[in-house]
């Protein structure tokens, strides 16, 4: 029997700790009450399914029901003899530092890089979600879903997954919130494959590290940049780093003649340019609405400073922002958040 909340608070299941209420949300423990649930034509529409509630910024209540997996499990194949790669399926509910850490642990490398990201693993299919020069997608072979409509089960081959920066078919208009992830599978590597030119790691480690060490200097990383989500409500990084031209570019680099704009070459005309920079430059970093305030060593997180930050302080903020960066450079930010 799947745990159905009605007229609930949703404060407890998102990282930003900002209240709006949900008509319904139900719990589930196995596909097959996910299945009843689907059928049952007494739960409040829509549905929306969650993983962990760390990229969601819940604007208004909520009318229908809210999904959340309890589904935490995983299987690791056997290695290929020729070249040590290894299948891993990994259930949605699971959560996707906990994958990391097994499988750090287990000397199966790909993942050691993702650690400490919040979120499931089926939220890190549909969002694509990166860090320190791997993303999700790099990793995908394939995912099986359930279309909501219908409760058939789908496998979305990893060319039918259109992952680039922060995105996947999933989050497109036509697929949003129709399908339901239900596993991952992903292909890793029981061979070392160690990935440290990004964010100088290989200036943090000797030798030839281990998985787990790798693991555990992303992590010291991150928590000495931002904040964490069980004492400091946030939604993660805020907004997506942008792509522009080469020659948009070359003219805010001719804005800071005596230092290099940080940046990263995506082709030979567009170039990613990191948001975070933008904001600090555009003098935001000690903005704040209400309870809502920027992380003070990553301006890239807007915070719940005090638990007491509303939606709209959030909003408001986000639009000063985006407004700042734009009055600057000519860029509009767009949020990596997902707004309902």
């Amino acid at each position: 029997m799947s745990n159905l909340l009605y007229n609930t608070d949703i404060r407890p299941f998102t990282t930003f700790g900002i209240s709006a209420r949900a008509a319904c949300v139900a719990i589930y423990d196995s596909l097959d009450q996910l299945a009843d649930l689907l059928a049952d034509t007494s739960l409040p529409r829509p549905f929306k399914h969650i993983g962990e509630g760390s990229n969601l910024l819940f604007t208004s209540d909520f009318p229908g029901t809210i999904l959340i997996s309890h589904i935490s499990d995983y299987h690791v194949g056997d290695p290929d003899p020729a070249n040590g790669l290894v299948d891993v399926v990994a259930s949605a509910g699971m959560s996707m530092d906990r994958l990391c850490r097994d499988m750090a642990l287990r000397d199966i490398w790909g993942l050691e890089n993702l650690s400490g990201i919040p979120g499931s693993v089926g939220a890190s299919a549909v969002q694509n979600v990166g860090a320190y020069g791997i993303e999700a997608g790099d990793l995908i072979t394939h995912v099986d879903a359930i279309e909501i409509a219908t409760g058939e089960h789908v496998t979305f081959p990893h060319e039918a997954l259109d992952y680039g920066y922060r995105h996947s078919v999933f989050k497109t208009d036509a697929m949003r919130d129709r399908f339901i992830i239900t596993h991952v599978h992903f292909r890793l590597s029981t061979v070392a494959v160690p990935r440290l030119g990004y964010a100088n790691l290989q200036s943090l480690l000797s030798g030839a590290p281990s998985a787990t060490e790798v693991r555990n200097t992303v992590i010291a990383i991150r928590d000495s940049k931002l904040p964490n989500p069980a004492t400091t409500g946030s939604a993660g990084s805020f907004f997506k780093n942008p792509i522009i031209t080469a020659s948009h570019f070359d003219a805010i680099q001719a804005l800071y003649p005596d230092v290099k704009v940080p940046h990263f070459i995506v082709d030979c005309d567009a170039v990613k340019v990191p948001a975070a920079w933008l904001i600090d430059k555009a003098g935001c970093k000690a903005m704040a609405h209400g309870g809502a305030s920027l992380w003070q060593s990553q301006p890239l997180v807007i915070v719940n400073t005090r638990g007491t930050a509303t939606a709209a302080d959030v909003v408001a903020l986000e639009r000063s922002i985006i407004d700042a960066v734009n009055a600057r450079f000519n860029i509009t930010l767009h949020p990596e958040v997902e707004h309902l």
